[in-house]
């Protein structure tokens, strides 16, 4: 239907094939055979469509399925929207990371390379999160490092905001309690972390 979304439909459908195993046959037999019984009316109609075995492996019907019922507007929707990512004013690094996450998922079909990804997230960042980022490595930036690097150490961060956040939540606040300057903040995360 217009209204539902296929990486959905293949993300559940796989979840429902993984329960399922059969001793000797291969998972990718398995959602293959049983695909078909996942669709309905026209979707079933055009998987139908396909005489034969033509269809070899997982990978091709998905490949099909996708080009087929994910909409080229939707994917140039979706890479606009990852595009133009940025972090939202008082939006903490976990948060921002975590929808950008989403947009990704929201478009299975977006083609950015993980290199690419880890750039538009951090272009996306407010200048604090990005120098918190780039004192959380002790020297030089987080662009220097390589995409693996650079996102464990995001996720790090972002995996301490959220404790740090919680813990806030926890902590009854007292009247006479100073704020800190955003620098006096981020020098004690820094801290903190190492």
């Amino acid at each position: 239907m217009p209204n539902e979304d296929p990486y959905a439909h293949l993300a559940t459908y796989i979840e429902i094939c993984n329960t399922i195993r059969l001793a000797g046959v291969p998972e990718d037999v398995i959602r293959l055979s049983l695909f078909s019984f996942s669709l309905s009316g026209e979707a079933k109609t055009w998987l139908h469509s396909f005489k034969g075995n033509n269809l070899k492996t997982w990978d091709e019907v998905v490949e099909i399925f996708l080009k087929k019922y994910f909409l080229e507007s939707k994917t140039t929707e979706g890479k606009a929207a990852i595009s133009s990512f940025h972090q939202f004013p008082n939006e903490s690094l976990s948060v921002a990371l975590e929808r950008f996450h989403g947009l990704l998922r929201k478009t299975p079909t977006h083609r950015f390379s993980e290199p690419i990804q880890l750039n538009i997230f951090i272009d996306g960042l407010r200048s604090q999160s990005k120098q918190l980022l780039d004192a959380s490595i002790g020297g030089g930036g987080i662009k220097l490092k390589t995409p693996e690097e650079a996102m464990q150490l995001i996720e790090n961060v972002a995996a301490s905001d959220i404790a740090i956040l919680r813990d806030r939540a926890h902590i009854p606040t007292k009247r006479s309690l100073l704020e800190l300057t955003s620098q006096d903040a981020l020098l004690a995360l820094n801290k903190l972390l190492s």
